[in-house]
């Protein structure tokens, strides 16, 4: 017998291909069923409806992310290299959904409007590393939060209009080596 865990984790890899294939608005409960090999009957035992796989997918993309970002928090780096390996391991999802599909936009944009608190509450998670990589470096706690606002919403700024994974992670990294620089200068 096949294990509920492992039916769901074909579900999952069965939409991710289909979402990245078709988009979202595409891409039907039927391609999912049928991307994973299994009935329709046996999705819908394990999902309600698109949005549910959709959202799934998301958490399960974020439990990767929070892993990556912790690890390259704890790294025994210098401030500079945890910084930029911390905010690259935030937005790689970013790169590999924009370099994935023509539909990666379309993807990123749904991924937004499904898991909006969730986004909120996982934002405000990553800025207060952020907040406290910085306050290492400069002193004032104060100043680290503004910093580290005025540093994520330069990374989403790029991201937003970024039309490829490439292009986005070659700005992400100069805006981060460019920030390390500036925050050296004391």
């Amino acid at each position: 017998m096949i294990s509920t865990s492992s039916t769901r984790n074909r579900l999952l890899e069965g939409a991710l291909e289909q979402f990245n294939r078709h988009g979202f608005a595409k891409t039907a409960m039927a391609d999912i069923a049928e991307a994973a090999g299994i009935s329709r009957t046996s999705l819908y035992k394990h999902f309600s409806n698109k949005e549910d796989v959709f959202k799934a997918l998301s958490e399960r993309m974020n439990a990767r992310v929070y892993n990556d970002v912790m690890a390259a928090f704890a790294a025994e780096n210098g401030w500079e290299d945890r910084l930029s390996s911390v905010i690259n391991a935030r937005v790689g999802w970013v790169y590999e959904l924009l370099h994935a599909s023509e539909f990666g936009r379309e993807l990123i944009n749904e991924k937004n409007r499904i898991c909006g608190g969730v986004i909120l509450a996982a934002n405000d998670r990553f800025h207060a590393l952020v907040a406290e990589l910085i306050a290492g470096r400069v002193g004032d706690e104060g100043q680290a939060e503004q910093l580290a606002s005025v540093l994520i919403q330069s990374v989403n700024g790029i991201l937003e209009h970024a039309e490829t994974g490439d292009e986005a992670q070659v700005r992400v990294t100069l805006l981060v080596d460019l920030f390390c620089r500036g925050i050296g200068r004391e």
